[in-house]
């Protein structure tokens, strides 16, 4: 059975040093390494391996070396377009499944994408809703149809109130994979880090 590389990489490693060598990274819950992606907006982009449990602030600060000069953090995206959104004084919590999840985030592929302050929040709010629209497999109708009409809300430019809160519990709640159950939190933490500036789309 051939899985993804990163798993492939760890199997050396491991049968070199032994499973308990292994256990002893990471955390007790959640061991072993995890790659993680920065993008270009950091002044140290790149793919680095850390444990899991590092911090994200020390991910952010240390390995990415903060944003590039001129650019001022303004939210932080994790695992992916459908991951989550964290904002800069957020970051205080481990790249562990169960403590992004706490965040209202997702490890996902745990790479981590910079906003600064020249991309509009509404920019970021359309990107994920056309993700999820373009991304949809189409077999359930909660998924196909509601990441279609999320982008139409998105588009509109005001906030959804009362429709999106009815969208999000159709999507988490009928939809048949996390894809589209992953939608209304990742919107959610979007507004929770732009505040009045994505109002209505918040939980």
């Amino acid at each position: 059975m051939v899985n993804n590389v990163e798993t492939l990489a760890a199997v050396p490693w491991i049968v070199a040093r032994g499973g308990e060598a292994h256990a002893r990274r990471g955390t007790p819950e959640e061991t072993g390494t995890k790659l993680v992606c920065l993008s270009e907006r950091f002044a140290r982009p790149g793919v680095y391996e850390v444990e899991l449990g590092a911090s994200l602030a020390r991910i952010v600060s240390e390995l990415g070396g903060g944003l590039k000069e001129g650019s001022e953090l303004t939210a932080v995206q994790v695992g992916g377009p459908l991951g989550g959104f964290l904002a800069p004084d957020a970051l205080d919590v481990p790249l562990t499944t169960a403590g992004l999840a706490a965040r209202g985030a997702a490890l996902g592929h745990a790479g981590l994408v910079a906003f600064d302050q020249h991309v509009a929040p509404q920019d970021l709010l359309r990107h994920v809703w056309e993700f999820a629209a373009a991304e949809s497999c189409g077999a359930c109708s909660p998924c196909r149809v509601g990441s279609g009409r999320g982008l139409e809300l998105a588009g509109a430019g005001t906030g959804p109130g009362d429709e999106w809160k009815r969208l999000a519990h159709v999507l988490a709640e009928a939809s048949l994979c996390a894809f589209g159950r992953r939608i209304p939190p990742a919107v959610h933490s979007l507004a929770r880090v732009y505040g009045d500036r994505l109002a209505g789309w918040g939980p």
